[in-house]
């Protein structure tokens, strides 16, 4: 394959562990990562395992470190933080009996305010979607957990006729408002974003294609249109991406058929498969960042959405 025309071939990759005002950097080990981050009501998680660290390394991270931070990419601007979040677990072993030892960090995203902010809140007749928005905002925000971009209360002025009493688990009733607004909320790295099912998150869009990082041929399938770029960490949950429409492997039931069609080897009928967009734009809901700071993989594997057309009336910003 070419090389990109913006010259993406020179990797970068950091690896930071934190707690308060220190910080330890792993950058310059061999080290490797595996995010999962989602539209959806559920903390990310990232895995990573730090190779050939040295015992009184590990034992310090072990007892003083309690945050991760890992920023992977490209030199120039397409570098960035591709994941930020509270360590959950570790662990240390050898992968041969001789050498290779390794340090394994599991890590998740604002776990702890997503499973304990609770909300013990009353408020009176002609409350609005910001206001109880706010009361939970506040749930989240006394356990960490701050608002990154909120697409619903600054445009929803419609009020309660009666008062309404708010009582239990942060994310419940958080998940409660955003499916009466038809919308979709989700953690990303420390903080709540809150999208419009026909609208996207401001930012850039990325322009797939060969000579920007796409790599093989995006796929239609029933889980939405999967796509392997080269990472990217300008890729991420709710942000707009565009694709040449031509470029994707389409799968379609045979009309005359459909009703008798049956499985027949590696095929079977899917009930439903993702649209292709008219105009190429979509809405990524998974984004999945690969990296080995000394090996090969270094992808951004994503599934994305087709994007409504109106969305696109308003300019994205940045």
């Amino acid at each position: 394959m070419a090389l990109p025309s913006n010259a993406l071939f020179r990797r970068k990759a950091n690896l930071l562990l934190v707690q308060g005002e220190q910080a330890l950097d792993l950058s310059e080990f061999r080290f490797t990562f595996k995010t999962s981050q989602a539209d959806l009501e559920s903390p990310n998680t990232c895995e990573i395992r730090v190779y050939n660290v040295s015992k009184e390394t590990m034992d310090k991270v072990q007892a003083e470190f309690s945050r991760v931070v890992v920023q992977a990419g490209y030199e120039g601007d397409t570098f960035g933080v591709i994941f930020d979040g509270t360590i959950r677990w570790w662990r240390k072993g050898k992968e041969s009996s001789m050498k290779d030892t390794y340090l394994d960090i599991l890590a998740a995203d604002g776990d702890l305010p997503y499973n304990n902010a609770k909300v013990q809140k009353s408020l009176a007749a002609g409350s609005t979607v910001k206001d109880r928005l706010t009361v939970i905002e506040s749930s989240f925000k006394e356990l960490g957990l701050s608002i990154g971009y909120d697409g619903i209360s600054a445009g929803d002025a419609s009020a309660l006729t009666r008062g309404k009493v708010m009582f239990g688990l942060a994310k419940t009733m958080m998940g409660t408002v955003t499916r009466t607004q038809k919308s979709t909320w989700s953690i990303q790295n420390g903080k709540i974003n809150i999208i419009k099912l026909d609208s996207y998150m401001p930012g850039q869009v990325v322009v797939m294609n060969r000579d920007t990082g796409l790599i093989g041929r995006p796929e239609q399938t029933a889980e939405g249109i999967r796509v392997r770029h080269l990472l990217n960490p300008k890729l991420y949950c709710g942000g707009l991406v565009q694709i040449d429409n031509a470029s994707i492997n389409q799968t379609a039931a045979a009309q005359a058929n459909k009703k008798a069609s049956l499985a027949y080897n590696s095929w079977s009928e899917p009930s439903y498969v993702a649209d292709v967009s008219a105009d190429g734009y979509y809405r990524l809901y998974v984004v999945e960042h690969t990296g080995d700071t000394r090996g090969g993989d270094w992808y951004s594997d994503l599934t994305c959405l087709k994007a409504d057309s109106v969305t696109r009336k308003v300019k994205p910003y940045g």
